[in-house]
């Protein structure tokens, strides 16, 4: 049986090999939801509006970052989501149960490629 002292000092020396894990102050998307047309291939960045929805929770997008049609919601928030695309000119596109998930500091941005179909 080795010595309270011995086994003590193992343990220190375990944790000075694991420092505490020193997270960022960035606020990362759970989702990022690039939006194109299906036909064209072009970014879809006016008159957007995604919503991302779990539960009574709901998050809208409606300005795509520098117009590249890619939008970004629920800001450092784990969860499942349903994420709805609406355009006047295109059919809704929808996905159901889109799981975000985090580790010890951030969430997981999850990807999402929302491919437009114009109305017929």
């Amino acid at each position: 049986m080795r010595p309270w002292w011995l086994v003590a000092a193992t343990a220190l020396g375990a944790c000075a090999e694991n420092p505490p894990l020193a997270c960022t102050e960035e606020a990362r998307p759970g989702l990022s939801v690039t939006v194109r047309d299906s036909v064209t291939w072009a970014a879809v960045a006016r008159e957007v509006e995604i919503v991302a929805r779990e539960g009574e929770y709901a998050d809208t997008a409606r300005g795509s970052l520098l117009g590249s049609g890619v939008y970004a919601l629920a800001y450092e928030r784990a969860g499942s989501y349903d994420v709805t695309v609406s355009h006047p000119s295109y059919q809704v596109w929808t996905r159901t149960a889109v799981r975000v998930t985090a580790d010890e500091c951030h969430v997981q941005t999850v990807k999402l490629l929302a491919r437009l179909q114009p109305h017929s």
